[in-house]
């Protein structure tokens, strides 16, 4: 009888864990730390986010020294691709949680409930798991534990609309893990394997028990990342959850999650879209993905007035152009795809902390209206609140223009030209719904449904702003620092397809 070969345990290689390992540590930290706290009172408010800021500097110091390969048993997979999207995530949730430092009682309730903490670590070194793996059930794993952290952020607050939003967060979460994991039941029964390079392996090599159970699994896997990436028409339940989360974690959703969906989309899609024989349709159900998210929801927008709304959809088609680079699958798409992120990094944490600053109304509506005359009140926010929404909407000079730009041009080079032009059409559609909220500030008279003063200045302190000016620096200069971030992605990038 064999037995199994011993284990090597020279293959348990935690550096390779090394951000996630610091943020569980440090949610372990905070978890136990506000267990014999019998009052969060400001002060440890303060402690906690100062902790949370600490371990997640760490985790970018870990990501930024991980090593290329394959380890812990086959079951880690580190590549630039994972260097990437981690050091991105770990850097959006630092800037997010510091605008919550405060030394007043200022914050709403959830940012007051100890609880907050942990479970905002736990969700980014869930999320870091999810992207740092090429085997199913890992994969699996991290976007559990990253998605039912965040639906525990969304609905802390108490407040009906969170709760409503955390539930259809939950809901639509747990449907887009069933479509996950029958898709993989669905490849591990055609390729006998659970690790997409062995999968991939398999179909260059026609090594699979069946064509359909593949083609199966694959409709099911595209629906789970299209949940996940809010691609249209998997897309009904972003708009709401923005409304019913605080600006901070609605700033959080735009951002994180669809960073980790889009490493793994970019590890699953590619492994199809470059075997043509059989797969060909894989190609033309992304290209009308692409097409229906840049366009419908830009369409959406235009009606909206509430200024939270408008950013739910427009994210869902700043989606589309992301997923655009993952369809065009060249080099020069995939320094193009993480080159957009960063500059939109810049402009959607602004804009999402400039919204944090406002008190939150009673129905959590953040209309037009109540930001007429604001450059009369208060000059410096309506013109932060210009730049962002000038850059989100890809006008030059400002930070996202260089994003779209960089798409568009890697879309031509690969010979996608209606593609191009449907995303040109796009970003000028774009335009009027990002200015209308720009008009309302600028050129409108103060109304009697203005804010005071005060109201926009609830949740301000000199850290936040900070951190908003630097966003704001960030995309005014965005055309001195594109060719520097495009030399740090391109480092990561080559050798990725």
């Amino acid at each position: 009888m064999d037995l199994l070969p011993p284990l090597d345990f020279a293959e348990l290689s935690l550096s390779a864990i090394s951000p996630s390992l610091v943020l569980i540590a440090g949610a372990l930290l905070l978890l136990l730390a506000n267990v014999f706290v019998r009052s969060f009172d400001v002060a440890f408010r303060g402690v906690n986010v100062a902790l949370c800021a600490v371990f997640l500097g760490f985790s970018i110091v870990c990501s930024l020294h991980l090593v290329l390969g394959t380890t812990f048993f086959s079951l880690i997979h580190i590549s630039g691709i994972t260097i990437l999207s981690q050091v991105t995530m770990e850097f959006v949730a630092l800037a997010f949680i510091l605008l919550f430092f405060t030394t007043q009682d200022k914050c709403e309730y959830s940012a007051r409930v100890g609880e907050f903490y942990p479970l905002y670590l736990l969700m980014i070194a869930g999320f870091d798991i999810m992207v740092s793996s090429q085997h199913l059930l890992v994969i699996l794993l991290g976007l559990e534990i990253g998605s039912l952290s965040l639906v525990a952020l969304i609905a802390l607050s108490g407040k009906p609309r969170a709760i409503e939003a955390g539930v259809k967060y939950f809901v639509l979460g747990v449907l887009a893990s069933v479509f996950f994991i029958v898709g993989v039941l669905c490849w591990y029964f055609a390729s006998a394997t659970f690790d997409l390079n062995a999968l991939q392996n398999a179909l260059f090599a026609g090594e699979y028990i069946s064509l359909a159970a593949i083609m199966m699994g694959l409709v099911f896997m595209i629906g789970a990342i299209g949940f996940k990436i809010s691609a249209v028409p998997f897309h009904s339940w972003m708009p709401d959850v923005y409304q019913g989360s605080n600006a901070i974690v609605a700033g959080v959703v735009s951002i994180i999650p669809k960073i980790a969906a889009f490493a793994v989309a970019i590890s699953v899609f590619s492994v199809f879209i470059r075997i043509s024989a059989d797969f060909v349709w894989v190609h033309n159900v992304l290209y009308v993905l692409v097409v229906l998210s840049i366009t419908l929801p830009n369409i959406a927008a235009l009606v909206q007035k509430d200024i939270k709304r408008m950013l739910a959809f427009s994210s869902i088609a700043h989606s589309g152009f992301v997923l655009a680079c993952i369809l065009i699958n060249t080099q020069m798409s995939l320094s193009a795809l993480y080159l957009y992120w960063f500059l939109f990094v810049f402009s959607n944490v602004g804009a999402f902390g400039l919204l944090w600053f406002v008190r939150n109304t009673s129905n959590d509506t953040y209309e037009c209206r109540h930001f007429s005359g604001l450059v009369r009140i208060l000059p410096l926010y309506a013109l932060l609140a210009g730049i962002f929404f000038i850059s989100l909407a890809g006008i030059p000079p400002f930070g996202l223009f260089f994003g779209k730009v960089a798409v568009v041009m890697s879309a031509f080079s690969a010979d996608y030209l209606y593609l191009g032009i449907i995303m040109m059409l796009n970003s000028a559609i774009a335009v009027f719904y990002y200015l209308r909220p720009v008009v309302t500030m600028f050129l409108l008279p103060p109304s009697q449904s203005t804010l005071s003063t005060a109201d926009f200045a609830y949740n301000a302190n000199p850290l936040s702003k900070a951190i908003i000016w630097i966003m704001g620096i960030m995309c005014c200069i965005s055309i001195f620092v594109v060719q520097f971030l495009l030399d740090f992605i391109e480092k990561y990038v080559i050798g990725a397809y």
